[in-house]
């Protein structure tokens, strides 16, 4: 089926329109809109399949699926780790500086979630430290640190993969360097000497918190009706507001506890929920109180922050089959500055919540683990190779990326070759390569590019462009170029930054084009608008990841990042048309 032209216009109309609206007030997962998408306007001829299947072998696209399996392996060096112990040493602002400068420089090449995750355990262990005056600018390091390099953030090999789908010349691997070095020290500065004073003053939870905010704890008494009983015929899943997570059996810890356990004389039983239903515990003959096991209960913990990119998105803990994934249950949960109490079964999870986990065996061997969290506390989830092999895959990694920067070979094959290299070492598995690969970012910007495609063939991204003129142009292409920086910079902080960079770039080549000018510095204002996060937890990974655990509310991104924004923004907006000019 093949609509008349004018239809296909109206269908890109109400597909783009569809997407926005979707991905700003739905909880659908951005797989599943633009792959609905991209269907639609196939099936409905506005994309041939020929257009269809090149955007998902794009060099570029191609290019940071290499980088993120090689993310893999460089996480496993002791660079990370030990450079995060160095960090967090010394008074408030220097630990600011240090803590900026080595996550922002680290972020240019790694993945900046792993940076992020690997500092915020440190972070989290210092005595008396005020880690909520960290982990944001932490976040905001890392952000603004991935604006220096090519690769330095998906966003940019993001736009770079329109750019090759447009025809034209791409951006080398420093083109990003001077603008934004330039932005990296203004918002340091502001970073250490304003956003720091914004922040509350509250220590971090961590690993050796007092669990008894957590835990109700139970002594099944001698001669009571429950022994012998499971805990499904005892009724003790059935609880409102409270959930039994563990049983302790002559100092052996039972996690997660099944519908089938045995309940047993002495058997300690731990409950997790709504401290006020203890009144719930009280009505259950042949249970008593005892002395806490905070100790042992201690030592069976892990906290986790759920993943943007987690199955587990807007379904509640019941319905996720939370035990048999993961062999865990979960006995917490904080969603920025409060702790979420009572029915955790039923509480729909989000990203950037933080789950405090009662793990069983088997929970460090699964392999879904990478997807759905980002462990930030009691459990360490990889072996950290030894000194030499981290010597050798940074140098490695830095001699590929140095062959690629002068041109001697494509970035793709550089590290490409790289990565086999790897793999033929067994410094990686094939297996742990499986369980990374990021088959929902390829599906997102392959279904993204082609609804670029079809906006730009059919008109629609013109006809915008046309009205964003009409609003900025009266500034000239000036205001145009700031029109483009300005919108896509709003779609960051209502969706994510990837999904604003797709959505902008045609309209920001359409605006070039009619204005008759290089589109190049209007590239650039989508890449650095799309990563110009700083006033929301939800525009990008790293702070939803600090969200929770830094126990912030939606007043502290707005408070302590304006400053940031407003300097990344006005550095940004100047420095682009002096390096490419219009």
């Amino acid at each position: 089926m093949e609509l008349p032209t004018s239809l296909q216009y109206i269908s890109v109309i109400i597909s783009l329109a569809g997407v926005i609206g979707a991905l700003i007030f739905s909880r659908l997962r951005p797989l599943i809109i633009f792959s609905v998408v991209v269907t639609f306007l196939y099936v409905t001829g506005v994309i041939p399949f020929e257009e269809l299947s090149i955007n998902y072998v794009n060099s570029s696209l191609l290019t940071l699926v290499v980088l993120l399996l090689l993310s893999l392996v460089l996480e496993k060096t002791v660079l990370l780790s030990y450079m995060a112990r160095q960090v967090v040493q010394g008074g408030l602002k220097s630990i600011l500086f240090r803590l900026g400068l080595f996550s922002g420089i680290t972020s240019a090449f790694l993945n900046n979630t792993a940076v992020v995750a690997a500092l915020m355990g440190p972070l989290r262990k210092q005595s008396g430290m005020l880690g909520s005056k960290l982990l944001l600018p932490l976040s905001y390091a890392s952000i603004l640190g991935g604006m220096l390099t090519l690769i330095g953030t998906s966003t940019n090999l993001i736009v770079n993969s329109f750019i090759d789908q447009a025809g034209m010349q791409s951006f080398g691997f420093l083109d990003f360097t001077v603008v934004g070095g330039v932005a990296f020290v203004i918002c340091l500065l502001v970073l250490v000497f304003v956003s720091g004073r914004l922040l509350p003053s509250h220590p971090l939870q961590n690993s050796d918190a007092d669990v008894s905010e957590y835990f109700l704890e139970r002594i099944v008494s001698i001669g009571s009706p429950l022994i012998g009983r499971s805990v499904a015929e005892n009724g003790l899943r059935n609880l409102e507001k409270l959930y039994l997570v563990d049983v302790i059996r002559e100092d052996a810890v039972i996690s997660p506890v099944g519908p089938e356990e045995v309940i047993k004389e002495r058997d300690i039983l731990v409950f997790s929920g709504d401290p006020g239903a203890v009144f719930l515990l009280e009505e259950i003959e042949g249970l008593e109180s005892q002395e806490n096991h905070q100790d042992l209960i201690r030592h069976n913990l892990v906290e986790v922050v759920v993943s943007p990119s987690s199955i587990l998105l807007g379904r509640t803990v019941k319905e996720s089959d939370f035990r048999s994934r993961f062999d865990a249950a979960v006995v917490a949960v904080r969603r920025g500055e409060s702790r979420i109490e009572g029915g955790l079964g039923r509480l729909e999870l989000r990203a950037g919540d933080e789950l405090v986990l009662a793990i069983g065996p088997d929970f460090k061997a699964r392999d879904n683990l990478a997807r759905n969290f980002v462990i930030v506390g009691g459990v360490e989830n990889r072996t950290l190779l030894g000194l030499w092999p981290s010597v050798g895959v940074i140098g490695g990694f830095l001699t590929a990326i140095g062959l690629a920067a002068v041109g001697v070979v494509s970035f793709f094959k550089a590290l490409l070759v790289l990565l086999v290299l790897f793999v033929a070492l067994k410094l990686v598995t094939l297996d742990e390569l499986r369980r990374r690969f990021p088959f929902e970012l390829v599906l997102v910007i392959g279904g993204a590019l082609g609804l670029a495609h079809a906006m730009v063939s059919t008109g629609v991204a013109a006809d915008i462009a046309s009205l964003v003129n009409g609003v900025f142009g009266s500034f000239g292409v000036y205001g145009a170029y700031i029109g483009v920086f300005v919108v896509t910079w709003l779609l960051t902080e209502l969706v994510t930054n990837n999904a604003a960079a797709a959505l902008v770039f045609p309209i920001a080549l359409s605006v070039a084009q009619q204005w008759g000018v290089s589109p190049y510095p209007f590239f650039m204002a989508v890449a650095f608008g799309a990563s110009a996060s700083f006033l929301s937890p939800y525009g990008y990974q790293t702070n939803l990841m600090v969200f929770s655990v830094g126990r912030y509310s939606i007043r502290d991104y707005l408070r302590a990042g304006a400053p940031v924004l407003v300097a990344y923004s006005v550095t940004a907006v100047l420095m682009i048309p002096v390096v490419f000019p219009f």
